[in-house]
This record gives structure tokens, C-alpha cells and sequence, in this order.
């Protein structure tokens, strides 16, 4: 495979573990985003060099190191004493992402079709529970599948956003960027941008490490985590810009994406609900195969009924909330892994520059 073709794998891989449910439900982007007006945007634009940044910079170090674990990488970078802190933060995280997408897929089935939200959630934990005790191959392929259909529609609605957004812009400017309350816990927008960036570089690197270290050549990896990230504020702007445009009665709706396509047509609005759910059901499926991996239980039925309990019981906070709660939390809880990791970067780049000096 050339250099370009395993660049865009590498991107794609980084896309795919980035974009999972929450953002494919579009309550990512209303609340880190769209929440803060004008400014939102400039959260983007900080986000968008952050994963650049941060995948660039690991991604390169996976690959010349060789090591496709993600606890070497982050003793590397973080120390041991951080690769352990940082170890059980992506397990809780795991864990409490099932929970999340579980809330996610009751809320999605009383929006989109009117079903009772514990069927929503029950349903779905059995189809979690069965593909993480079968295995995940599967589950990871489905995942590959759906996410091209994510950036499709993503795309498409971000396009009609701004043209929807476009008269009120050229009529009242700015303020057409209209905001709406933020989340106690991320009350300014820089703070919304930077949990934002440091929950999901937390997970979403540690998931491309592998891919990363088996690379043949540094430019693939170094490419691959560029191109990723710009994908990935492309997509985030896309999906800002389809809510801005849909008018702040987005905010309302526990899955805003689902609402603006059945707004442009039901039959679109069923197609990417279904897309969506599926999103919930293979994330919270791989997130709980991957904890029952991490607690040396793979596969087994008790291991995953226990956490599949434990899940249920976090889902009946509601998605919206969880989303508003858990991932400010976890993404406070990460901030310490991206500074220390840039300040890792900085130091190694001020060497290099001085062992070049005459």
C-alpha cells in the first residue's frame, strides 16, 4: 500500500474511534459548541489543531517506537505513575460510555418512533450484551460500515445548515449564531473546547495506537493523524452549523441530528435514526468488550451481565444529561494527560533542535 493509502487508513481509523454516537447524535455539538454562540466556532478551530497536534505527534511516536500498546505510549509521555491514573480513567469511561449510548438509544426509540424508553434501553442491552459476548470482530466491522454514512449525512445537513443560516447572517450578522444555557460544569467556552479535546484524544488515540505502531513508515502515520484531524473539525463543524441553522429548538430534543433530518424528511430522519442506534449499539458493544478485556474476563456471561446491570441502572439519568455530566467530567479528569503531552512534544523538539546546533 502507498504512503497516501495508509495515511487516509490511519485517518479514517482516528475518525471512526472519535465519531462515535454522541456525536453522530449531534448533543456533542450543542453542548461543547453551539452553546456558546460565535465563540463555539472558535472552540472548533482550537479543537481541530488539538487533534491534529495530538494525533500527529502520537501517531509518529507509535510508529517509530513500535509499540502498539497505548500503556507504553502513555508511560513514555505521561510517566508510569500517569499511565496508571490514566488506565483507570479509560476504564471508567469505558464503562460509563455503555451507560450513555444505552440512555442514548431509549431516548432515540421515544423521539423517532414514539416507543417507550425502557424498551429503548432494554433492547438494546441485550443486543450489547450478546454481540460483546460473541466477540467484537463483527461489531468493529458494522462500525466501519456505518461511519462513512455518519460523515455523509453529516456533511449533507451541515451543508443545508448554512443555507438555512445564510439570510439570518447577512440580516443580523453574528447574533445568528444564536447560544443557549451551558452546562454548569463547562460554563465558559475555552473550557467547553479543551474537555472536549481531552476526552476524546484520551480514547480515541488510545484506540489507533495499534494501527499506528504497525505502519511501515513514519510519514503514514504522521499524514494520517493531519488528515484525521481535519476531518474531524470538518465534521464538527458540520454538524454545529446543521444545528445552528435548525433554530435553538434543536436544544429540545435529546438527539438533535435525528430531529433536523426527519425536519428535511421522515423517511431520511428514519434511515439516519437507524444509523444512529446502530452507532450506540456497536460503541457501548465495544466499549464493554473492552472493559471485561481490561478485568481479564473476556467473554464471560457473568463478567458482562454484571457491568451491563451497573450500566442500566447510570442510563436511567437520562442521555442528555449524562452527556452534559459525565463527559465535562471525564474530560476535566484528561486534562493533565494533554498538557503533559505537549509538554512532552515541546521538550523533545527544543532537543532535537539543539543536538543539531554546530
Amino acid at each position: 500500500m502507498t504512503v497516501k493509502g495508509m495515511s487516509w487508513y490511519m485517518a479514517a481509523t482516528f475518525v471512526g474511534a472519535v465519531v462515535g454516537a454522541g456525536f453522530a447524535s449531534g448533543h456533542e455539538a450543542l453542548t461543547f459548541f453551539n452553546t456558546y454562540g460565535i465563540w463555539g466556532l472558535i472552540g472548533i478551530g482550537i479543537v481541530t489543531v488539538g487533534f491534529v497536534s495530538m494525533g500527529a505527534c502520537n501517531f509518529t511516536l507509535a510508529q517509530t517506537t513500535a509499540h502498539g500498546s497505548y500503556r507504553h505510549i502513555l508511560e513514555i509521555t505521561c510517566g508510569t505513575k500517569g499511565a496508571r491514573y490514566y488506565d483507570v480513567i479509560v476504564t471508567c469511561f469505558l464503562l460509563a460510555g455503555v451507560g450513555v449510548m444505552l440512555a442514548g438509544a431509549g431516548s432515540l426509540a421515544t423521539q423517532q418512533w414514539g416507543l417507550p424508553f425502557l424498551v429503548g434501553v432494554l433492547g438494546t442491552a441485550l443486543v450489547v450484551g450478546l454481540s460483546a459476548y460473541v466477540g467484537i470482530g463483527g461489531v468493529l466491522w458494522v462500525n466501519a460500515v456505518l461511519v462513512p454514512g455518519i460523515i455523509l449525512f453529516a456533511m449533507s445537513l451541515g451543508i443545508i445548515g448554512l443555507v438555512r443560516l445564510w439570510p439570518s447572517l447577512t440580516e443580523v450578522g453574528i447574533d445568528a449564531f444564536w447560544k443557549a444555557l451551558p452546562s454548569p460544569l463547562v460554563p465558559k467556552w475555552w473550557m467547553a473546547a479543551f474537555t472536549y479535546l481531552s476526552y476524546n484524544s484520551l480514547l480515541g488515540i488510545a484506540a489507533c495506537i495499534p494501527l499506528a505502531a504497525s505502519l511501515s513508515n513514519r510519514k503514514s502515520a504522521l499524514w494520517g493523524g493531519v488528515l484525521g484531524g481535519m476531518l474531524l473539525g470538518l465534521l464538527i463543524l458540520a454538524n454545529t452549523l446543521a444545528i445552528w441553522g435548525a433554530g435553538s429548538a434543536a436544544v429540545d430534543n435529546p438527539v438533535p441530528m435525528a430531529w433536523i433530518t426527519t425536519d428535511v424528511h421522515p423517511l431520511l430522519g428514519d434511515c439516519y435514526a437507524i444509523i444512529i442506534w446502530s452507532a450506540m449499539v456497536t460503541t457501548a458493544a465495544t466499549n464493554l468488550f473492552a472493559v471485561t478485556k481490561r478485568l481479564g474476563r473476556e467473554s464471560q456471561l457473568s463478567t458482562i451481565v454484571g457491568l451491563l446491570i451497573l450500566a442500566l441502572a447510570l442510563s436511567f439519568t437520562g442521555f442528555s444529561a449524562l452527556i452534559g455530566l459525565l463527559y465535562p467530567v471525564f474530560g476535566y479528569l484528561g486534562c493533565l494527560y494533554v498538557l503533559q503531552t505537549i509538554i512532552y512534544f515541546v521538550r523533545r523538539w527544543l532537543r532535537r533542535l539543539q543536538n543539531k546546533r554546530p
